[in-house]
């Protein structure tokens, strides 16, 4: 091979490493707001073939996923998803809206829509628009109210993951389930 062929393919090697990691140096100030949205949306559209019907079983990538889909949003939103007998989803429902600080929450509702659908357990995720994932008291007792309701119907309650724009908390992981 001639030296200047074998230059010729360290700079394409260079060039394409380069472009397979385009993003690592970028900060999110670099970015407009428009431009914050479009990757957010990609980066859903990245990591959605990852959340493969059993991966809801994974805490760390479930967790990423909730927080992209719902910790940019400016009013609470409290979601459930609804998972068949082997934990794969059947929906993720937003099933209840809320203001800036709260959101009627009734655990009536997301066990009729879960019987509805035949699920067999269910994970709660809601948006705290603060950015703080910290759960309140409130947070703790509507968990525990939601959890009595479906446990009537046989159905598992999994976990509780609460997001914002400084992280995820899993309440199953933090021992408060």
């Amino acid at each position: 091979m001639s030296q200047s062929h074998h230059t010729l393919s360290r700079s394409r090697l260079t060039q394409q490493r380069r472009q397979a990691n385009r993003f690592a140096a970028m900060l999110a100030a670099d970015l407009t707001p428009d431009e914050q949205s479009s990757l957010v949306a990609l980066a859903l559209k990245v990591l959605e073939p990852k959340v493969t019907y059993d991966t809801f079983t994974d805490v760390a990538t479930t967790m990423d996923f909730m927080r992209l889909r719902f910790a940019g949003k400016p009013n609470e939103v409290f979601a459930v998803a609804f998972l068949d007998n082997k934990h794969r989803l059947i929906a993720l429902e937003e099933v209840f809206q809320g203001t800036i600080d709260g959101c009627n929450v009734h655990p009536r509702v997301i066990a009729q829509r879960g019987l509805a659908l035949n699920c067999a357990a269910c994970l709660l995720i809601h948006n705290h628009p603060s950015g703080d994932p910290t759960p309140s008291a409130a947070d703790l007792r509507v968990t525990q109210r939601i959890r009595q309701a479906l446990d009537l119907f046989e159905i598992t309650l999994l976990d509780h993951i609460i997001v914002g724009g400084e992280g995820a908390l899993s309440l199953a992981q933090e021992g408060q389930l």
